[in-house]
């Protein structure tokens, strides 16, 4: 052990940038891993792909829509059978209406688009199901009908029982950046995260049952969505895993001039990796094959860089 530490301090000595290694990736040990029905989460687990599938016409990329109840269910058979790790389902769209102009659907229609769906699936069959809401209710009825996971975009912060459901169902959350209005920087994006996991702690939340995303997109100037996946580190310090959602998204479209998102696949691509070497520990995507590849790239990146500590 001695002759190890001497060593690692000698190869520090020999090498400065080593030690700039050290500094950066420290606190990843102290990050718990998430259990979400068996499917371990965390940095020294391999990157998990949560795919996109959405019941809501109003989304933003119409290729992620299920149309009806067959169509529902052969797309989570296709994100299944093509290697998603987790089923990210979602009945009202959160794309910013000052991009898409996205229309509002009330809480009604959210649940009964998401008790359809659920209903005509044996969930068991399928990879953990998470359910895309801010609504409480909508969440609990997801719940009863076998999903796993909540991924609340708000971080909790709209609908004042939702944290109480998460404690109560002891069930993994994904808690996103989301300021009003849009966060206009890195440091707002972490002050949002940061209330939430106090409100989180306030009603006796576990850790290892928080996943946090910084919240790219959701009408922020596409500068801030560059600075955070630039600073994807710094976000590591709040000490839970990452969940990181790119795909196809305005900021995409606006540096590489594609206005259409069913144009932005390659950036939604090169983002990934860049993510995912930057310690995204979970990538939410549209496209399953695609962003698989893109994973293990940045994957390998990140690999060598440790291997450096």
């Amino acid at each position: 052990m001695l002759l190890q530490v001497f060593l690692a301090d000698s190869a520090t000595i020999l090498f400065p940038s080593m030690k700039l290694y050290k500094q950066r990736y420290y606190h990843l040990t102290d990050i718990p891993t998430v259990d979400v029905r068996g499917l371990l989460i965390g940095p020294n687990k391999p990157v998990r792909l949560m795919s996109v599938i959405n019941l809501s016409p109003e989304s933003f990329y119409q290729g992620s829509i299920a149309e009806d109840a067959d169509n529902f269910q052969e797309m989570m058979k296709n994100s299944s059978e093509l290697g998603a790790d987790i089923i990210d389902i979602g009945a009202a769209s959160t794309a910013p209406k000052q991009v898409y102009g996205t229309s509002e659907i009330s809480t009604a229609d959210e649940i009964e688009r998401v008790t359809q769906a659920m209903e005509s699936i044996d969930v068991s069959k399928y990879p953990p199901v998470s359910i895309d809401t801010i609504s409480s209710k909508v969440a609990e009825i997801a719940l009863e009908h076998g999903a796993a996971m909540i991924n609340d975009v708000s971080g909790m912060q709209s609908d004042s029982k939702m944290a109480s459901l998460v404690a109560e169902y002891e069930v993994p959350v994904v808690l996103m950046a989301n300021c009003k209005p849009p966060c206009e920087s890195v440091k707002a994006s972490i002050d949002s995260l940061k209330k939430s996991l106090r409100i989180a702690e306030d009603v006796g939340i576990q850790k290892d049952k928080i996943i946090l995303d910084p919240g790219i997109g959701f009408g922020k100037p596409p500068e801030v969505d560059f600075e955070i996946l630039s600073v994807l580190k710094q976000y590591t310090k709040l000490k839970h895993p990452l969940l990181v959602g790119v795909s196809r998204k305005a900021f995409i479209g606006h540096i590489l001039d594609l206005p259409n998102p069913d144009d932005r696949l390659t950036g939604s691509l090169i983002a990934t990796a860049f993510a995912v070497v930057n310690g995204a520990c979970v990538i939410r995507t549209h496209d399953v094959v695609e962003t698989k590849t893109a994973i293990r790239m940045g994957e390998v990146i990140r690999e060598k860089r440790l291997e450096l500590v």
